[in-house]
């Protein structure tokens, strides 16, 4: 699936320019890049409601009705994950950037080459967090991120992902999520549910106790199975494997 990309600037000239920076960067990275123009911030607020999936925003901070600034303060209370790129004729704005933890500030006119550099950087950054991309029973797109997700139930034509923040319900069979997860992290412990290894404290013979105290059913199918799992994750976690901090 396609990273997404949107542009956010009232001058057509300046954003077709963007595009085109973004489709050779995309080309030569051998990355695939859906890219979308929008003339407003209300034009992106409006698109934003149906789709959360975006990967990065290119935002202009000085456009006719609601300013960029403005735009980013609202998709960061959102989204904490969007990688947001202001792009602006002046330097006065920088510390509203650090605000909303943007990923740079690039000053008009846009040098080719700098503006390569921060799409590497924000590529690299998407590497480092694999997300999951995912459509809720109420036809929301969303990404959720896998380090975050402590276990999946299956219902009868949903799944519950619950994260540490939230519980998302999303249009989708388990094993279809199954085949999405990547690493060592994650383990099916019976037919409905997929447990976050980081997020389990104990195991017995029937369950999974996770950290918070939820009890996970464990088939007896799948107790050998689980087990090796659980103890090698530990063993992976203990020998400094994840790094510092891999389970917060």
């Amino acid at each position: 699936m396609p990273l997404k990309a949107a542009i956010c600037d009232d001058e057509p000239e300046q954003a077709g320019m963007l595009e085109r920076y973004i489709k050779e960067w995309a080309v030569s990275s051998d990355i695939k890049i859906e890219t979308r123009i929008f003339p407003s911030a209300e034009a992106f607020r409006f698109v934003w409601e149906e789709e959360k999936d975006w990967w990065l925003i290119l935002l202009d901070i000085q456009m006719e009705g609601e300013d960029g600034v403005s735009l980013a303060k609202y998709l960061r209370g959102e989204d904490e994950k969007l990688q947001i790129l202001f792009i602006t004729a002046l330097p006065d704005y920088i510390e509203e950037g650090y605000d909303v933890s943007a990923l740079h500030y690039l000053i008009k006119p846009i040098r080719r080459d700098k503006f390569f550099q921060c799409l590497d950087k924000a590529a690299k950054k998407e590497e480092e967090e694999s997300y999951l991309l995912l459509t809720t029973v109420q036809g929301e797109k969303v990404r959720a991120a896998q380090k975050e997700i402590m276990y999946m139930e299956a219902f009868a034509h949903t799944v519950q992902i619950h994260t540490k923040e939230e519980i998302l319900e999303v249009r989708c069979g388990i094993n279809t999520l199954e085949e999405q997860l990547e690493g060592k992290n994650f383990i099916r412990c019976h037919r409905s549910y997929i447990v976050g290894l980081a997020y389990t404290a104990r195991i017995k013979k029937k369950e999974l106790l996770l950290d918070d105290g939820t009890s996970v059913p464990v088939s007896r199918r799948l107790f050998q199975e689980v087990n090796r799992a659980f103890v090698a994750y530990y063993r992976r976690e203990e020998s400094g494997e994840y790094g510092a901090g891999e389970r917060t």
